[in-house]
């Protein structure tokens, strides 16, 4: 019924749209709807006189040949003059749609609604005809590319157009109607649905690295804004579009470059909507942590407020959270402090949104005057090469466990034609999102229905206070799911009957804490939890160190990893890397013939880190069950962290006592997830009970 459902709602669009240009939308949200021009945003009186005052009229030679539309939109708006707007409706009208059809339809949407009073009815007819035909090569482009909510192209930038578009020719042109009821459709039964999963109650996007700019980032604020200035209707009030603005400061390593984590080729493009949602809800701390703009320009499309300097306001940086917990996509993001020198660190344990998300539930990172334990690989050297596939994407690049079958080698089905791809056996998670050759969720519904394989985990358990943060995470269905024993390529095979990761920040003692219940469905299936660096980790016993250089350029002072494996005892540890082996998965090292340096050497600062050794600590013996317990003390160069960790087990319970700035016990039981946590006259019980 569902399937059917949905096949009628998206594949018949076209005749559904010619349906609904003859009936009326002005119903619901759409009863207050801004019938008089502009409907779009647009400045204010006042910044209208401060841009009048900046901006000269634009000069009827240059209109002729302008290539940027906006600038001479914005100028001849605030300087209205019939020449140059029956020179300007001339360039648009003759505009042709093509590629995703947003550039052509963003003009004119803008030019129609701003300059409507100024209009002839010959230019309004013109350029209502253009935006009829733009509607429906819009809704055709987005049907015809099965554009996901989920996606970065919906937003870059179809959707916005679409939207613009609707709004501008709703009640002007007979399909007015029609092209607002599919965008209307579209916005609040498609997009704004998955916003509110994926962002949650906190904020926060799934798709990695520059795709938050170039995405997402361009629409979470400007599709509100339309929507509101036409309809009334404040959608910024949604927790995690507020929430959104916060994704955006915390995904910032002390370094000020992007936290590594999914495909992600540049580490410090900005979100262009950041100053526009800092503006909305006046945070003064998003707004100076971005860097005070001093330019007098919108902070978004169609229109942002102007830069304020009475947010700038530096003092109010150090007054944000110290964590974060993005319930939406199960991301935990936490630091020391605010400052350059700061310990910073991700977890990440939630459900899978098909784009651009790496097989790494359950994966952590650790940074301190640079990055100590990483999120491993390049996003490269082409999007669907080996290493891409074979290392980067997989759980093998990821400090998370893996569970090898042996005979889990189904390989990648061919697609137009082309014969089966092998994919190396990583012993990871199940390989769910773009690129292994299924098509993105076309909404909400379809992604409910799919859940059995976009369920791959979720923090059951979050605690931040007394210094610590928490996180009680369950990965068993990032491997397993119903379909496990069909032993398909996307599925797997079946490995893993129970997985609970445990993670804990300490921020007085600065030190991290990972705890890993692990039960096979064969104790022959080799267990191996991962830890990657940059540099050659030193073995000592019980454990190993890392080291991490100083990069001024970058304002990192270096740093220092001592790592401590207090179980399995006598854990074997095996370092992995080094030239030849840096990305060694299933038999053989994925390094692309060296390409992959080659781009790694050619890329501007700040370059990617994919590392080029991994410490993969493995059980003494074959077991169905086994537990991992690993202390990670972070320290700048040349100095030491003092913390001294005391092994402790009683019974099947094990945990260890921490000698610092703060002493405190930590026990894990062995018949529940979680931790307790036993602090100087306090104690905390943060495991989850059976049910």
């Amino acid at each position: 019924m569902i399937i059917a459902a949905l096949r009628a709602r998206y594949l018949f669009l076209p005749a559904v749209f010619s349906l609904l240009a003859v009936l009326p939308a002005a119903e619901g949200d759409l009863a207050g709807f801004r019938f008089s021009h502009p409907r779009l945003p647009v400045p204010t009186a006042g910044e209208r006189r401060r841009l009048k005052e900046a901006l000269p009229p634009i000069d009827q030679h240059a209109l002729v040949g302008v290539v940027d539309f906006y600038p001479a939109i914005l100028k001849v708006y605030l300087h209205p003059d019939a020449e140059k707007i029956d020179t300007l409706v001339g360039r648009l009208s003759g505009l042709a749609y093509q590629g995703r059809g947003h550039r052509q339809a963003m003009r004119l949407a803008l030019a129609y609604d701003w300059l409507y009073p100024q209009l002839s009815p010959t230019q309004r007819a013109a350029l209502q005809g253009k935006l009829a035909e733009g509607c429906r090569y819009l809704r055709d482009y987005i049907e015809s590319a099965a554009l996901s909510p989920y996606n970065v192209y919906l937003y870059n930038a179809p959707f916005q157009a679409l939207m613009a578009v609707a709004i501008a020719l709703y009640g002007d042109h007979p399909r007015g109607a029609g092209c607002m009821a599919y965008a209307r459709d579209l916005w609040k039964h498609r997009v704004l649905p998955v916003w509110r999963q994926v962002m949650g109650q906190t904020g926060g996007w799934h798709e990695g690295g520059e795709y938050v700019g170039i995405g997402i980032g361009r629409a979470v604020y400007s599709v509100p804004a339309m929507w509101r200035r036409a309809t009334g209707e404040d959608l910024f009030r949604e927790p995690g579009i507020r929430g959104f603005l916060d994704f955006l400061v915390y995904r910032h390593r002390p370094d000020r470059t992007h936290m590594r984590w999914g495909d992600a080729g540049y580490f410090d493009r900005r979100v262009p909507e950041r100053y526009a949602l800092a503006l909305e809800y006046r945070n003064a701390a998003a707004y100076t942590f971005f860097g005070c703009p001093r330019r007098l320009r919108p902070t978004a499309w169609p229109w942002g407020p102007l830069p304020d300097d009475s947010l700038c306001r530096p003092e109010v940086v150090e007054t944000l959270p110290l964590q974060k917990h993005f319930d939406g996509i199960g991301m935990v993001i936490a630091r020391s402090d605010w400052r350059k020198d700061a310990t910073y660190v991700t977890f990440k344990a939630g459900d899978n949104y098909w784009s651009h998300t790496h097989l790494d539930q359950g994966s952590f990172t650790l940074y301190k005057g640079g990055p100590l334990v990483i999120d491993s690989g390049l996003y490269g050297p082409r999007y669907g090469s080996d290493h891409h596939m074979n290392y980067s994407y997989q759980t093998i690049a990821h400090n998370v466990v893996t569970v090898t079958d042996p005979d889990d080698t189904a390989p990648m089905p061919g697609k137009d034609k082309k014969p089966p791809r092998p994919i190396a056996n990583d012993g990871g998670q199940r390989r769910v999102g773009s690129g292994w050759g299924k098509r993105a969720p076309i909404d909400l519904d379809e992604w409910l229905e799919n859940y059995d394989t976009y369920h791959t985990g979720r923090i059951a358990r979050y605690h931040a206070g007394d210094d610590l943060v928490v996180a009680v995470a369950e990965l068993t269905p990032a491997y397993t799911n119903s379909r496990c024993r069909e032993g398909n390529f996307f599925d797997r095979t079946c490995r893993v009957e129970r997985y609970w990761r445990t993670f804990l920040y300490d921020r007085r003692n600065d030190v991290v804490v990972i705890h890993d219940d692990v039960t096979a469905t064969n104790p022959a299936f080799i267990k191996r939890l991962l830890i990657h660096t940059l540099e050659r980790p030193s073995l000592g016993e019980g454990g190993f160190q890392v080291k991490v250089p100083p990069k001024p350029q970058l304002h990192r002072r270096g740093g220092h990893l001592e790592a401590k494996v207090l179980f399995p005892k006598q854990a074997y540890l095996n370092p992995i890397g080094g030239s030849g082996f840096e990305f060694w998965v299933d038999g053989r090292n994925y390094d692309e013939g060296g390409e992959v340096w080659r781009k790694v050497a050619a890329h501007r600062e700040p370059r990617p880190e994919p590392g080029r050794w991994r410490v993969e600590v493995v059980p003494p013996a074959a077991r169905k069950r086994d537990r991992f317990l690993l202390v990670l003390k972070p320290a700048l160069r040349g100095e030491v962290n003092p913390a001294t960790v005391i092994p402790w087990q009683e019974g099947e319970a094990i945990g260890f006592r921490l000698q610092g700035k703060r002493p405190l016990r930590l026990r894990f039981p062995a018949d529940r997830p979680g931790v307790l946590v036993d602090l100087p006259g306090e104690s905390l019980d943060l495991t989850l009970r059976a049910r």
